[in-house]
Order: C-alpha cells, then sequence, then structure tokens
C-alpha cells in the first residue's frame, strides 16, 4: 500500500510526488526528508495546491469573520432578504439578524410595504433586541435604533440649552402631543404660550419652536415648552420697551387678550390695559365688539404704575372726539338720521355718528299714542329720522324729538272741532273727577264730572264704564297744551254755564289718573294733576262769571285722594248773578 502523506515544504507548504512516479512502502520508509529546495527553485501553478487548515486557521479565521454582538448595541447591516418574518440583515456575526415588521417604523409595516420601502443590499442601522445564539437568532429594531439615536441628540440639545423647531401631531387631554427625533414628546398647556390657552385646536399640525424642560429616558419622558421661548424674547424685548413708557407716547401693539372690562394690548415684552372705555367713543356691548385677538392697534400711554407694574392705555386718544365742532355741525330745528343703539325705559338713544348720540325720549315719539316703553315704537338697530331739540356741549347730551317729524294732529283740531261740535266717542278712561272720551284716534278730550248729566253726578262709575260709547260737544281745545274739553250734559240739552276745562288746565290725557289714583304721571313740560280753576267766562251769559264751590272742593279732595267725603261734597254755593240751586 502507498503511503500518501505529504511532507511540509520550507514555506510550511507540501511536496506532491510527480505524477506517474510510483514509490514502495519500502522506498517511502527509507525516504530522507528532502533539502527544502532553494530559493530559485518555482512551483509551477500546476503543482500549487492550498494549504491544508489547521484548528489555529479556524479559529483564527472565525475571529476575523464573525463579530460579536451583545443586547443594547447599535449595530450597521446589510439587508439580504425580506420575507413574512421581516428584514433578514446580516450584521457580522454568525447568524443573520431579523427585523420584524413593526420593528421598522412607528407604525407596523405590511410585506408588500416593508418591499416598496427597503432592498436586499441596502445598508440599515438596528438596535440588537436579544442575542440568542444557540437557536440561531438574534432580534434587531431599526425604531429602537432610531430612538436611541434621538435620545443622544437631545441630550445633547439640553445641553446646549438649545431651541428647536416640532410639528404638533395632536391635541390630548392636558396639552399637545409632538415628535422630536422620533420620540413622542409632551407639550403641557400651561407651557403653550405666557397666557391661559383654553383652545388648544388652532396649533395642531403647525410648526412651534420650543425647548426641553425635562428629559428621563428611563421614564421615557420627554416635556417640551413653547412658553420658554416666549418668555426668553418677552424678557429681551422687555428691556427695550420698558424706558419708553412714559405718559403721552404712541405704541403700536397687538392685541393678545380681551376680557369684559377691557383689552390687553402687547407692546413688546410688556401688557397694557385699554379699559372699555378708552376703546372707542362709539358705543358698544363688549370690547370683542371692536377689536378681536391678534389686530394690531395704536394705543397712547395714560399713565405707568410702576410698582404694580400696571400700564393703562388708551385707542380712542388717538381719535378725533366727535362733540367737537358738534354745534357746528348740528343745530336746534334740524332733521338727523341716526341708528338706534340702545333702549332704556324713559327712551331711545340714536347714534348720529360714530361716538354722538341723541336721546329720544317716550314723550317725544308720539303726537297722539301714549307710549309707556321706547319698544313699543322702536327697537335696537332701526333707522330713524329725528328732529334736534336740544344741544349741550359741556354736557355732551343732544335730545331728539321723533314726533316732530309729522305735523301735529292738535295743531288742526280747534278748526275741525270749533266749540259746540258735537261728536261721538268711545270712553276710553275714568277717574273721579269725570272720563276720558275718544275724539279721534289718538285724540282724547275730558267730559268733567260736572258736564256729564243733567243730574248731579257723584260717581261717574255709577253711570258709565270704559268701552262705552257717549255723545258730547266740544267745549274747547288747547292745542299748546294738548287738552280738549267736553260736555255730556249740553249734548243731552242740559243748560248753565259752560266752563273751558282746557284754558284751567283739564282735558290732558296725562291728568287722567292724577287725581289720587296714582295710573299714569303726567308728561314731561305739561300742566300736571286735575288743578283747576273754575273762573271761566260763559260765553252764553255775556261773560260773567259762574263758580260752584262745592265742585272746587270735590275736585280738589279728589286730587288728594279725598273724593269720598260725602259730607264736603254736600257743600256747594252759587256765586253766579241769580241763585242757583243745588245739584244743577
Amino acid at each position: 500500500m502507498e503511503d500518501q502523506t505529504q511532507t511540509p515544504a520550507a514555506e510550511g507548504g507540501t511536496i506532491q510526488p510527480t505524477p506517474g512516479t510510483e514509490q514502495s512502502s519500502a522506498e517511502q520508509a527509507n525516504t530522507v526528508p528532502a533539502t527544502p529546495a532553494p530559493e530559485s527553485v518555482q512551483v509551477s501553478a500546476e503543482e500549487r495546491e492550498y494549504p491544508a487548515m489547521t484548528m489555529e486557521d479556524v479559529l483564527a479565521s472565525e475571529s476575523t469573520e464573525h463579530q460579536m454582538v451583545s443586547r443594547g448595541d447599535i449595530v450597521d447591516g446589510t439587508i439580504v432578504f425580506i420575507g413574512q418574518e421581516g428584514l433578514a440583515v446580516d450584521v457580522g456575526a454568525k447568524v443573520e439578524g431579523t427585523i420584524p415588521l413593526n420593528q421598522i417604523g412607528d407604525e407596523p409595516l405590511t410585506l408588500e410595504q416593508a418591499q416598496g420601502m427597503y432592498k436586499p443590499g441596502d445598508k440599515i442601522e438596528a438596535y440588537v433586541v436579544r442575542v440568542d445564539l444557540a437557536n440561531n437568532q438574534i432580534v434587531l429594531s431599526k425604531k429602537r435604533a432610531d430612538q436611541d439615536k434621538g435620545w443622544r441628540v437631545l441630550e445633547k440639545m439640553q445641553e446646549n440649552d438649545e431651541a428647536f423647531e416640532v410639528e404638533v401631531l395632536e391635541k390630548v387631554r392636558g396639552g399637545l402631543v409632538a415628535q422630536v427625533e422620533g420620540i413622542r414628546a409632551f407639550l403641557p398647556a400651561s407651557q403653550v404660550d405666557t397666557r391661559r390657552v383654553n383652545d388648544l385646536d388652532p396649533y395642531v399640525g403647525k410648526p412651534l419652536m420650543v425647548k426641553l424642560i425635562e428629559l428621563n429616558r428611563k421614564r421615557n419622558r420627554v416635556i417640551i415648552s413653547h412658553r420658554a421661548i416666549m418668555e426668553a424674547q418677552k424678557a429681551q424685548a422687555r428691556e427695550q420697551t420698558v424706558g419708553k413708557l412714559v405718559p403721552g407716547a404712541q405704541f403700536e401693539g397687538e392685541v393678545v387678550e380681551i376680557t369684559d372690562f377691557g383689552v390687553f394690548v402687547n407692546l413688546g415684552g410688556i401688557d397694557g390695559l385699554v379699559h372699555r372705555s378708552e376703546l372707542t367713543y362709539g358705543r358698544f356691548n363688549h370690547p370683542r365688539d371692536v377689536v378681536k385677538v391678534g389686530d394690531k392697534v395704536q394705543v397712547q400711554v395714560i399713565d405707568v404704575d410702576e410698582a404694580r407694574e400696571r400700564i393703562n392705555l388708551s385707542m380712542k386718544a388717538l381719535t378725533q372726539d366727535p362733540w367737537e365742532g358738534a354745534v357746528d355741525r348740528y343745530s336746534i330745528g334740524q332733521r338727523v338720521k341716526g341708528k338706534v343703539t340702545n333702549l332704556t325705559n324713559f327712551g331711545a338713544f340714536v347714534e348720529l355718528e360714530p361716538g354722538l348720540e341723541g336721546l329720544v325720549h317716550v314723550s317725544e315719539m308720539s303726537w297722539t299714542k301714549r307710549v309707556r316703553h321706547p319698544n313699543e315704537v322702536l327697537k335696537e338697530g332701526d333707522e330713524v329720522e329725528a328732529v334736534i331739540l336740544r344741544i349741550d356741549p359741556k354736557e355732551r347730551r343732544i335730545s331728539l324729538g321723533i314726533r316732530q317729524t309729522t305735523d301735529d294732529p292738535w295743531s288742526a283740531l280747534p278748526d275741525r272741532y270749533p266749540p259746540g261740535t258735537p261728536v261721538k266717542g268711545k270712553i276710553t278712561g275714568m277717574t273721579d273727577f269725570g272720563v276720558f272720551m275718544e275724539i279721534e284716534e289718538g285724540i282724547e278730550g275730558l267730559i268733567h264730572i260736572s258736564e256729564l248729566d243733567t243730574q248731579r253726578v257723584n260717581n261717574p262709575a255709577d253711570l258709565f264704564k270704559k268701552g262705552d260709547e257717549i255723545e258730547a260737544v266740544i267745549l274747547n281745545i288747547d292745542p299748546v297744551e294738548q287738552r280738549a274739553s267736553l260736555s255730556r250734559r249740553r249734548a243731552l240739552g242740559g243748560g248753565g254755564p259752560v266752563r273751558d276745562y282746557v284754558s284751567q288746565g283739564g282735558g290732558s290725557r296725562s291728568d287722567r289718573y292724577s287725581g289720587g289714583q296714582g295710573g299714569r304721571s303726567s308728561r314731561s313740560g305739561r300742566g300736571g294733576g286735575a288743578d283747576y280753576n273754575y273762573n271761566a267766562k260763559d260765553a252764553q251769559q255775556g261773560g260773567k262769571i259762574s263758580t260752584k264751590l262745592g265742585d272746587v272742593y270735590a275736585d280738589l279732595f279728589a286730587q288728594f285722594g279725598l273724593g269720598g267725603d260725602k259730607k264736603d261734597e254736600s257743600t256747594s254755593t252759587s256765586t253766579t248773578e241769580g241763585t242757583e240751586k243745588q245739584g244743577e
């Protein structure tokens, strides 16, 4: 049997026997080790073979070809395959690592999505999650690698106190959520602005400059703040603004907050208050009707309280006072148009121009209708025409009248209803001293108790009730005082003196309940109460005076609430030329 053992060569290799040469075993046993060939002797390529691998060579080869990986390492690898289990990555270890599809990004990917993002041969960085060489398994995570890289970036930012920009992803309870270097960060509502923010929706999807105020990797906690950026900017701007804050100084500011009592304006690092009384000369219900948050406005400094850090500002100080030159623009008797801005119990305010208003008193709204409240005639927002009755620039007041824009129906009544004219109408009101009768729509006249019937009447309610239709004749009409006096007794054919209650203070519908019953108050500027003077000339008796003291006392008692005293009613005296019987 031939011995095939190879003899190591001088350079560590083996010399193979010449092809075709055969040696016996005895010859091979007696063979003396060949003398190393000189360096000049070259072995042909056909005669060269690879050196045999020793154990040391194998161990050395393994140490150079495979690297050790441990949990928590960040390794670079090459994608070799993409399958259902994820990305197979060669990281230089004995076995390939696997990145599951749910560890590639923040959201799990499908196989098709992963194949669309990566292909074999792509380089990728991964975090070693678990190493189990016994089971030929290395679990990797690209998401964890990105986060680890992000944590290192954040730690560096925190050390340098850097400001950086983030994009707000969503609103959650108590604040906003953003992503920084692949790491979820929380922005509390208290750190969104220097002032309290009630509505966080406008910030979603918008970029914000922030700073790190808390970083805890173990608890995976990242807190950011936009307020820190604003406060730093505000402090810098404040230093520049404070030196310019003197009364009378003018600034352009931004409206940052609106309250019921005024508006806060940022002047540059410091806020000032524009009280609602300093917003505008015009009328408004709430400051938000004048400005809105974010508006650029011109303001003037009124005063500065450094101790309390308060700055009072004014916007209307930079606009013209509408009362300046108002007397030149408006005159008494002038017809003007305006808008009803406010209704009160006593009248309506009409805006003639921004900041200039006049008052229409309820007594100046209608010639014939008694207006109890302005809402019976007007409503807010109405465009009306009025006449200027009075201007007081010192008190900054203008009195207006609406009824003056139409003809006074009382002015034509004396011509249409001369004394003695018969009329028919309904009873519109009753008092102790008489009844009121409607002459025509909106026009009323008084039938005194002594003119109600041919017989003596102690209580008008015994004969009439409101709504009854009666006939009477006109005694007199005073268009100036808007009073009319009538007589039912004469319409019934009764004689006797004609008492002119109009010229004596009677007949006004404002006197209807002034005789102690207290229903209505007298109209402004007119005679009040049932204060009658019965010294009237009787046209039929040639101007002679006829007075009934009983009627006088009865009316006076009625005026003071004593109309039920029968003893005083029974006392009457006639002062006419002839003695008249009591009760005529």
